[in-house]
């Protein structure tokens, strides 16, 4: 349901900014909105990395723990975006969306066809 949001939430905050007021509490209400989502995409990925049935075959331990990281760092990223946003509305929305691009970037392990990274105990 909260991804289903997302887009009134975006309406909102573009409303927001198209008028000149509002700003500030738009940006927290989509940072909220972000952040939820970003709670519910963590407690799947935990869940799936958990029962490691559902992973795919390509992702390693190595892997898991690195999509593990970026997930978390979602939370602390759109939290911060979204506290900046309290205080400059702008600055808040240019932190929420600078981790859209960030997201793009591959993580070794992750898709099929890049190299998995392997634990430390290992050959080469």
């Amino acid at each position: 349901m909260d991804i289903a949001f997302l887009p009134f939430a975006a309406s909102v905050l573009a409303k927001a900014f198209r008028e000149g007021q509002g700003e500030r509490t738009a940006v927290v209400f989509h940072g909220i909105a972000f952040e939820l989502a970003a709670i519910l995409f963590n407690a799947i990925w935990e869940y799936t990395r958990h029962s490691r049935r559902l992973l795919a075959t390509t992702i390693d331990s190595a892997g898991a723990r690195a999509i593990s990281r970026r997930f978390r760092l979602a939370l602390a990223w759109i939290a911060t975006g979204t506290l900046l946003g309290a205080l400059l509305p702008a600055l808040g929305v240019a932190v929420i969306a600078a981790f859209i691009p960030f997201y793009w970037l591959p993580i070794s392990g992750e898709i099929p066809g890049t190299e998995p990274q392997h634990d430390g105990g290992g050959q080469a």
